[in-house]
């Protein structure tokens, strides 16, 4: 059998099957893999929440996010935008690194509730939902990976569309490399 490097090892199981994202499975590996999540309830109709991702001057890193993830009770807009400016930041959502060995701290940080003026919308979607015998909810993601320099930021919105009040909840996975 032949000698597989240790990288080779940790990113292949045993029947040779590939892990789905290897760079971001190695990089949790590395210490450097992190998740903020956060819910909001109560929602009104018509009513919007706006998260920023911040990645800030001089952090020395790339942020790589690979998803940002929406799961709603109703039918919700989530809008993406880039180039955002910030006015005040607002209540910071708190990280996890993904590896729990690791003692490093995240460069990029999450908040909601500043104040923004919206930069270029880059990214819109409708997450699902119901009423009553059909109400399902959905999920949504924004997929891919997108890099997220030093001093830049993207700010997600996610408007409640339905005729009630509403909860749902958003996830941001990412990975950084040091510069």
């Amino acid at each position: 059998m032949p000698v597989l490097s240790p990288t080779v090892k940790l990113l292949q199981f045993m029947d040779k099957t590939v892990i789905m994202n290897p760079r971001f499975f190695y990089k949790i590996w590395q210490g450097y893999g992190f998740v903020a999540c956060k819910r909001f309830e109560s929602v009104a109709s018509g009513s919007s929440i706006e998260m920023l991702f911040l990645n800030p001057a001089g952090s020395g890193r790339d942020a790589y996010v690979a998803l940002v993830e929406i799961i709603g009770l109703a039918q919700l807009y989530a809008d993406i935008y880039i180039n955002n400016e910030i006015a005040s930041s607002g209540t910071e959502i708190s990280c996890m690194n993904l590896n729990t060995n690791s003692i490093v701290e995240p460069a990029a940080k999450i908040y909601y509730g500043g104040t923004y003026t919206l930069g270029k919308l880059i990214y819109n979607v409708v997450v699902p939902g119901g009423s009553h015998i059909r109400a399902v909810g959905g999920a949504t993601d924004i997929g891919e990976s997108v890099i997220i320099g030093e001093g830049k930021n993207f700010i997600l919105k996610v408007t409640n569309a339905s005729a009630s009040a509403t909860d749902f909840s958003a996830r941001v996975l990412w990975w950084e490399d040091p510069l």
